[in-house]
């Protein structure tokens, strides 16, 4: 699928099957570029995602709530990493109780804060496996 945005020069252009896509949106998500085109710059800071991607244009967030999913995303792997952190270092260390604690709250803590711009791709991600641009352009493209 190819299209080319009339304020932006830059074509989408992602595979049509679902693995070779969300492969593509992925490898593209992990350096913090746009899922769609594959364009950086698509951060203001760390916390805070462009409107619209500066190179194809597309709306990233195209209704209200559309990326509350990502929250869920980074509080469910924050979770998962603190726990199995903890459960590893109960068995395999020599640490305390207190030291082990102090790490998985600083993982709680500390994680989310790093994984946000990461856990929002990703949200985009999926939902670019489900619904390719194709299927729903013009809610996206403007």
């Amino acid at each position: 699928m190819s299209e080319v945005s009339k304020s932006a020069g830059r074509q989408v252009d992602l595979s049509d099957s679902a693995g070779k896509r969300f492969s593509q949106c992925l490898g593209r998500s992990l350096v913090r570029h746009c899922p769609y085109c594959g364009g950086g710059g698509i951060f203001k800071g760390w916390f805070s995602l462009k409107e619209r991607c500066p190179h194809c244009n597309v709306l990233y967030e195209p209704e209200d709530g559309y990326l509350l999913g990502s929250y869920v995303v980074n509080i469910g792997i924050t979770a998962v990493l603190s726990v199995a952190a903890v459960i590893w270092l109960l068995f395999q260390s020599n640490l305390t109780v207190l030291q082990i604690q102090l790490i998985g709250a600083g993982i709680g803590i500390g994680f989310p804060i790093f994984f946000y711009p990461y856990s929002v791709l990703f949200w985009i991600t999926l939902d670019l496996l489900i619904h390719p641009p194709g299927d729903f352009s013009s809610r996206h493209r403007r």
